[in-house]
């Protein structure tokens, strides 16, 4: 007899605690029929057939026919800003309320049925909202990621996400491209970005004290209908503007939609003929035909672009991270040398680090700084 799991609390939330809870989630749903699980399987068991694509980006192709059992999402999405549908599913209506691992103030953690990669999860808004993100889903994100020491990305509405109710995955490793050597990209509103040095597309990667940055970027593609994908990593987040519209090209070279999972590097496919055909040199163009520039107004702005004053949904969630401080004024010097000795780290040993559970009191992370530093670059706009 399998003990039952009673959710996490926020206070009992740790990357170990959700991993253990994940695991737990697994061995239950393994005795049960299918129509009952909450996992439908483990994505790293022995059915899984993984191989390195090769070449210089590091990607990863998966084999596992199980993924093609999951529903097909309609065809149909053409705006990125679509109304939330209260008549649609969204995850207020989970028939099995043992898929959420974890109950957060404004957020659960859900179990995914089909995951693609190790711990795969969702962290879902409790609030019945569209899949958009706002300045407080980006603040939590962030703030999960830092602390976990899991990986999360987010598929905007057309470009891959099959609910339209907030929501972004949750993954317990370091994905390929986030171990690429990252190299000067270009400056958005002025400011600078890095990128992978071996991606073929678009990329635009962020520090992670560069979240109201990522905000304003993000703000821009919601406004001109552009599809985005973005990857959250404890130093990093790296975001993917997309063409509204999948390249007939892409459909020739692998059968699935890229989003998330493919940039991030991992594809999966479920037949072996699929996994055979698929190279290299495809995913690499996958990724350059399914990313597209970011609106051309954040590559030539500058400092003059931006709002005079924050906008009111910034200021909210940064006041949430940082109670005490104060209105105005440059941010406390502690925090800001914290972040710089934070991202002297390596990602991956950054992992390790939280994973290991050590050093959590004394290392400042991205999260700590204060509403003022947040706010330098401005923040997400929220209709």
């Amino acid at each position: 007899t399998i003990p039952l799991r009673r959710p996490l609390s926020r206070s009992m939330l740790s990357g170990d605690s959700l991993r253990r809870s994940f695991r737990h989630a697994v061995v239950e749903s393994s005795s049960l029929p299918p129509a009952e699980r909450l996992i439908m399987y483990d994505a790293c068991d022995s059915q899984e057939v993984s191989q390195s694509l090769g070449g210089s980006a590091g990607y990863r192709k998966r084999l596992d026919a199980r993924r093609g059992n999951k529903p097909k999402k309609a065809d149909n999405q053409r705006d990125v800003c679509t109304p939330f549908d209260h008549a649609a599913f969204n995850f207020s209506k989970i028939s099995n309320q043992r898929e959420i691992l974890a109950v957060l103030p404004e957020y659960n953690i859900l179990t995914n049925r089909f995951p693609l990669f190790p711990g795969h999860c969702l962290l879902t808004a409790k609030a019945l909202v569209p899949q958009q993100l706002s300045a407080t889903h980006l603040s939590a994100i962030v703030r999960l990621v830092s602390h976990s020491g899991f990986s999360a990305y987010f598929n905007s509405w057309c470009a891959s996400a099959s609910v339209n109710h907030f929501h972004c995955h949750l993954i317990d490793e370091l994905p390929p491209v986030a171990q690429q050597r990252l190299v000067s990209g270009p400056r958005v509103l002025g400011e600078p970005t890095l990128r992978p040095a071996e991606s073929s597309g678009s990329c635009y990667v962020f520090g992670a004290s560069q979240l109201g940055l990522v905000g304003r970027a993000v703000s821009a593609m919601q406004a001109e209908n552009q599809p985005h994908n973005l990857l959250f990593t404890p130093l990093h987040i790296y975001v993917w503007p997309k063409p509204l519209q999948r390249p007939a090209r892409s459909f020739d070279l692998y059968p699935e939609t890229v989003g998330g999972p493919e940039l991030v590097g991992s594809f999966t496919v479920y037949t072996e003929r699929d996994f055979a055909k698929l190279s290299a040199a495809a995913a690499d163009e996958l990724v350059r035909i399914n990313t597209a520039p970011l609106p051309e107004r954040l590559l030539s702005g500058g400092d003059d672009t931006r709002p005079a004053t924050a906008p009111a949904a910034v200021e909210a969630a940064s006041s949430s991270s940082d109670e005490s401080d104060s209105e105005a004024g440059p941010p406390p010097k502690q925090p800001r040398t914290a972040v710089r000795a934070c991202q002297s780290l390596d990602s991956l040993s950054l992992v390790k680090l939280l994973r290991s559970g050590s050093g959590l009191d004394e290392l400042t992370l991205p999260l700590a700084l204060s509403k003022s530093c947040l706010n330098r670059s401005g923040g997400l706009e929220v209709s």
